[in-house]
């Protein structure tokens, strides 16, 4: 592929992605914040799915530059972990913590707290910077208003992982403790008689 043909594809890709940004920010404004939570789930989680799509178009964009071929129809994140582990490492954290937070954590779970959600729209903002066009500027292009001066909390970013473990962590205990519950009920009443 062509250089002229590379820029064509990342201005295509970077302000599809910027709009679908634009619109999640709008989105998430909805929420009303309070004490760095936000108020309304819905919006929340249209918000991070709205975010989580533009990230995808980064990805698929950033794959296409590099010569990877396109697959058709929804790709899982193992598809992008798999092509991205080939490429960029450093990137490919980035992409698991922004599924983590966005896709797992604020779609589908509708997290409230602002801290770890405005995290996630920053690790969206870094991915989609990777295919930023070289030519030509954006007022798209200038720092969300959303996004602190200095990290909120600089290890936000582990704790929607940390949380998805302790849950399922939990779950499994729970399951456990309710399999060894159910054999000593079962063990008990076969005794009495």
């Amino acid at each position: 592929m062509s250089t002229e043909a590379q820029e064509g594809v990342k201005q295509k890709a970077y302000a599809e992605a910027m709009r679908y940004m634009e619109n999640a920010k709008e989105t998430l404004r909805k929420a009303r914040k309070e004490d760095d939570r936000y108020q309304d789930v819905k919006y929340v989680r249209t918000a991070c799915g709205t975010a989580y799509n533009g990230v995808l178009i980064a990805l698929d964009a950033y794959l296409l530059l590099k010569g990877v071929e396109q697959k058709k129809g929804r790709k899982s994140i193992a598809y992008y972990t798999a092509n991205f582990s080939k490429f960029d490492k450093k990137l490919l954290s980035d992409i698991n913590d922004a599924y983590t937070i966005l896709h797992l954590s604020g779609y589908y779970d509708g997290i409230h707290d602002a801290r770890i959600v405005n995290d996630g729209f920053e690790l969206a903002y870094q991915i989609i910077s990777k295919i930023k066009p070289l030519s030509g500027s954006s007022p798209l292009d200038a720092a969300p208003p959303h996004r602190p001066a200095q990290p909120v909390f600089s290890g936000a970013l582990f704790i929607p992982s940390l949380m998805l473990w302790v849950a399922g962590f939990l779950r499994l205990a729970a399951n456990a403790f309710a399999a060894v519950k159910s054999q000593h009920a079962g063990v008990g009443s076969s005794h009495v008689g």
